[in-house]
């Protein structure tokens, strides 16, 4: 089976500490994988090097047969991976609905409304079309984020401390819809220091 996503030989420096030195990892389509590690380790530079948004200082990285180099962040970031981040990456004063058409920008308007209607009726929030992100609870927040994922379709979700800042139940709710994307086919690559959590995925990198 060939890697959806291929990692050889990565080094990676902050200034003189060398973060990776000669590391390698596969990870295949259709694999939910959790990234752990003590705090500090490289785990998020780990998923901003796959995900084109930190540079390796040698070796190679190459996502759905694409090599993660600057000239090819354009096709990376519209075409292969989309980003679930602990902060939620929404913008606070505007309604659920205009985050979400960002997603949809190439639909007519009546397609973009029954799309953005359908995925929100997938994470639960059906009647939280128009209202305010900020209004929402950080569950609530990260739940509108995957709804977006849902949207841009994408073949690889990265997936930053999704859960960090989530109680029991919306933890358990959030790592439930990842996994519903990934019996879809997604491929889910999670940093996380929830062991409970990492244990319910295929695999877990150590770093």
């Amino acid at each position: 089976m060939k890697a959806i996503v291929s990692i050889k030989n990565v080094t990676k420096k902050f200034k003189d500490k060398k973060i990776f030195d000669n590391f390698s990892v596969d990870i295949f389509e259709g694999e939910c994988v959790a990234i752990v590690g003590v705090s500090g380790s490289g785990k998020t530079t780990l998923l901003n090097m796959i995900g084109g948004l930190e540079k390796i200082d040698e070796g190679s990285i190459f996502v759905k047969d694409v090599k993660v180099v600057k000239n090819n962040y354009v096709k990376l970031h519209r075409n292969i991976v989309s980003f679930l981040f602990q902060n939620f990456a929404l913008v606070d004063e505007w309604t659920v609905e205009k985050n979400l058409l960002l997603a949809l920008s190439f639909r007519n308007k009546k397609e973009q409304i029954m799309t953005l209607e359908n995925a929100l009726e997938k994470v639960g929030l059906a009647d939280k079309l128009k209202t305010k992100v900020y209004q929402l609870s950080d569950g609530e927040q990260q739940r509108v984020a995957l709804a977006r994922l849902m949207l841009q379709n994408k073949p690889i979700v990265l997936a930053d401390e999704p859960t960090a800042s989530l109680d029991t139940e919306n933890r358990n709710v959030v790592f439930s819809i990842l996994k519903k994307l990934q019996s879809d086919g997604k491929t889910i690559i999670i940093v996380t220091h929830d062991r409970e959590l990492a244990n319910q995925c295929d695999k877990i990198v150590e770093i």
